[in-house]
């Protein structure tokens, strides 16, 4: 079963950090260009907190072709699936538990608290590739508003040389769009769009369920229809 770097975000059962020594350098006094531009971050000037009830899906777009995930929330209830509509579908589902739901055997199993899928706005960061719930700074240059929709130039990467169109639609109140450049010189290619589709503020609380028909099974069954092992 193939799984996009995204999808195996959402499949990760234990988070662990790492952290590591930073590398001392040696003042000359004198700010390089990179540390110049560094100075010049500051968060963003619109705001991109996922709403508190709303469903939409998320489409990420690049030369590989269109992954499509979905997500929704109702205050503490929220889903979110990854491979949305293919036979590899994946959910995560708070609800009265914590959830994990497999259509290709049409299986689940529930956690206990603190497992690592009460992760949702860490996933959403993810998936949208910092459209939401991103708290990093970046440099934000404001470009155009046409019919509700601001774009923004972003630059957070700076040493990776990449740089982002970000549309903020204004009714909504968040991001619906952002486009991921790759700058090498003159050069300017597009690797990637993420977009909001389908938009809803009234959620359709039926998706908060476990799918009819589905069977329990224990966590250690879950983890290997998860990992593809027979």
């Amino acid at each position: 079963m193939y799984l996009s770097k995204s999808t195996q975000y959402l499949l990760v059962l234990a988070i662990s950090t790492l952290f590591f020594p930073g590398c001392k350098t040696v003042s000359t006094g004198e700010m390089s260009n990179t540390q110049v531009l560094e100075a010049s971050k500051t968060d963003a000037p619109y705001s991109n907190k996922e709403p508190e009830k709303y469903q939409f899906e998320i489409w990420q777009t690049s030369p590989l072709g269109t992954e499509k995930f979905f997500a929704i929330r109702s205050g503490d209830k929220w889903r979110i699936d990854s491979a949305y509509g293919e036979p590899n579908q994946v959910t995560s589902l708070r609800t009265d538990k914590d959830y994990v739901i497999a259509f290709a055997n049409k299986t689940y199993a529930s956690y206990g608290s603190g497992h690592g899928f009460d992760e949702r706005e860490r996933m959403i960061d993810e998936i949208t590739r910092g459209m939401l719930n991103n708290q990093a700074k970046g440099i934000f240059e404001r470009q155009t508003t046409e019919n509700g929709i601001t774009k923004y130039k972003v630059i957070s990467d700076i040493d990776k040389g990449k740089e982002a169109i970000v549309s903020f639609d204004e009714k909504a109140g968040f991001p619906v769009k952002k486009e991921i450049y790759k700058i090498d010189g003159t050069s300017r290619t597009l690797e990637m769009t993420i977009t909001l589709n389908g938009i809803k503020t009234d959620v359709d609380e039926k998706t908060l369920a476990i799918p009819a028909g589905f069977k329990q099974v224990e966590i250690d069954a879950m983890k290997k229809t998860l990992s593809g092992a027979k």
